[in-house]
C-alpha cells in the first residue's frame, strides 16, 4: 500500500471521528437548550408570581399611605382656616385703631402746621416789606451818589477832553507844516546832487525823523489820557460798589434788630 493510500485512509478516518464528535455535540447542546428553556420558564413563573405579590402589598400599602395623608391634610387645612380667620379678625381690629389713631394725629398736625404757617407767613411778610422799604431807600440814595459823581466825572472827563484835543490839534497843524516844508526841501534836494543839496537832504531827513517821533509821542499821551480816564471811572465804581456794601451790612443789623 503506498504512502498516498495511507494518507487518504487516516483523513477518511479523522473525518469521520470528527463528524461523530460534531453529531454527538449538537445533540448536547439540543439537550442543555431545552433543559435551560425549562429552567427560564419555571424562573419568570417564579418570578410573576413574586412581582403579583410585591404589586398587591406595595399597592395596599400606598392605599393606606394615601388614605391617612388625606385626613392629616384635612385636619391641617382646617386648624390653619381656623388660625387664618383669628388672625384676620385680630389684623382687622388693629388696623381700624391704627388708622383711627393716625387720622387723629394727622389732623392734629395738620393744624398745628396751618396755624404755624399762617404765623410765618405774617412775620415774613413784615419782615420782607421792612427789608424792600430799606433797601429801596439805600439804592435811593446810592443812586444819587453815582448820578452825581458821574456828573462831575462827565463834566472834569469833558474839559480834560477838549484840552486835550486842542492841544493835539495844534500839535497836528504844526507838523503837516513842518511835514511841507521838509517834503518841499526834499524836492529841492532830489533836483540836484550839489554839497548843499546833500545838506538840505540830510535837514529834511532829520525834520521827518523829529516829526514822526513827535506824532508818537502825541498817540502815547493820548492813550495815557485814555488809561488814566478808564482808570478814574474804575475807581469811583469801586467806592461806589464800597459804600453799596458798607451800606448792606447796616441794613441786615436793623432787619435783625427788627426780627428780634
Amino acid at each position: 500500500m503506498g504512502t498516498l493510500t495511507q494518507d487518504m485512509m487516516r483523513l477518511c478516518g479523522e473525518i469521520n471521528a470528527l463528524r461523530g464528535s460534531r453529531e454527538t455535540l449538537m445533540k448536547g447542546l439540543a439537550r442543555d437548550t431545552r433543559e435551560t428553556k425549562v429552567q427560564v420558564s419555571d424562573m419568570r413563573a417564579g418570578f410573576r408570581k413574586v412581582h403579583g405579590r410585591m404589586a398587591a402589598l406595595s399597592k395596599a400599602e400606598r392605599t393606606k399611605f394615601v388614605t391617612n395623608m388625606a385626613a392629616d391634610v384635612s385636619g391641617m387645612l382646617h386648624q390653619y382656616e381656623n388660625a387664618h380667620r383669628s388672625m384676620a379678625n385680630k389684623t382687622k381690629q388693629e388696623n381700624v385703631k391704627f388708622v383711627t389713631d393716625l387720622a387723629t394725629d394727622v389732623s392734629g398736625l395738620l393744624n398745628g402746621f396751618q396755624a404755624d404757617l399762617q404765623e410765618q407767613a405774617s412775620e415774613t411778610h413784615r419782615a420782607n416789606r421792612a427789608f424792600v422799604n430799606n433797601v429801596v431807600q439805600e439804592v435811593s440814595g446810592l443812586l444819587g451818589g453815582f448820578h452825581h459823581a458821574r456828573k462831575n466825572m462827565a463834566l472834569t472827563s469833558a474839559r480834560d477832553r477838549d484840552q486835550f484835543v486842542s492841544a493835539l490839534k495844534k500839535s497836528v497843524k504844526n507838523l503837516r507844516h513842518e511835514v511841507a516844508s521838509d517834503l518841499a526841501g526834499a524836492r529841492q534836494a532830489w533836483s540836484g546832487l550839489s554839497p548843499a543839496a546833500r545838506k538840505a537832504k540830510e535837514e529834511a531827513e532829520r525834520k521827518a525823523k523829529l516829526a514822526e517821533e513827535q506824532k508818537r509821542r502825541a498817540e502815547a499821551e493820548l492813550r495815557a489820557r485814555e488809561e488814566s480816564e478808564r482808570k478814574a471811572r474804575a475807581q469811583v465804581e469801586l467806592r461806589a460798589k464800597e459804600e453799596a456794601e458798607k451800606a448792606k451790612p447796616e441794613s441786615t443789623k436793623r432787619k435783625s434788630k427788627e426780627d428780634s
